[in-house]
């Protein structure tokens, strides 16, 4: 591996600083991945909004369900991409909620619940955090799976009579939607209770200490 992708994969949990009052949280490859993630969502989301309800916009119902297969396809390997850099790096190990985590979980509660004035030190992200962007990767797997079986129903003809058919698939596909969308505020709710400057550090790379 060449000095340069060793530097692009060099992950701290805290990261180099560049000055005493600053900080790196975010390397450039995960903000990248982040946001990219992010887009890619949205757009299924509104692909997949106008497939429910097609009269939400003036478009054929077979180009946005094109649209759609290309965007899964995006998030099948932006999703491979981030679980590559993660296992890498060892970045899942800031994000996912482990057992360690657990023991915080009670202490964590009475802060977000104004039960306690300061928080304590969880880590880079704390066990609220990690419980989101835990359960959104068993999202992400169970929605790439069954869009993949709405996108080739005959390729997956079997898999889909022992789901109990098309429709079953589509009512789960449709609320791994809405669970999304209705976890998205949490998570900005949880950075912001936590430290606002952590949620301006996803778009510099930089947070204040």
């Amino acid at each position: 591996m060449s000095d340069t992708t060793k530097r692009m994969f060099a992950h701290r949990p805290t990261g180099p600083q560049i000055d005493t009052a600053l900080v790196q949280l975010h390397p450039l490859p995960v903000r990248i991945l982040h946001w990219t993630q992010f887009f890619i969502i949205m757009i299924l989301i509104i692909c997949g909004m106008y497939l429910h309800y097609p009269r939400f916009l003036e478009h054929s119902f077979s180009t946005i369900k094109n649209i759609k297969g290309v965007f899964n396809f995006l998030l099948i390997a932006n999703t491979l991409v981030y679980v590559y850099y993660s296992l890498r790096t060892e970045h899942y190990r800031e994000i996912i909620l482990g057992r360690r985590d657990l023991r915080f979980i009670p202490d964590f509660l009475r802060y977000i619940f104004f039960l306690k004035k300061n928080h304590g030190y969880y880590g880079k992200y704390n066990p609220g955090h990690k419980a989101v962007f835990s359960t959104w990767f068993l999202l992400i797997l169970l929605q790439i799976f069954t869009g993949l079986l709405l996108f080739f129903p005959d390729t997956f003809g079997a898999i889909i009579k022992l789901w109990g058919g098309l429709n079953k698939i589509r009512q789960v596909h449709y609320l791994i939607t809405w669970l999304f969308i209705a976890s998205i505020p949490i998570h900005v709710y949880l950075a912001l209770t936590e430290d606002p400057a952590k949620l301006q550090s996803i778009f510099t790379g930089y947070a204040r200490k």
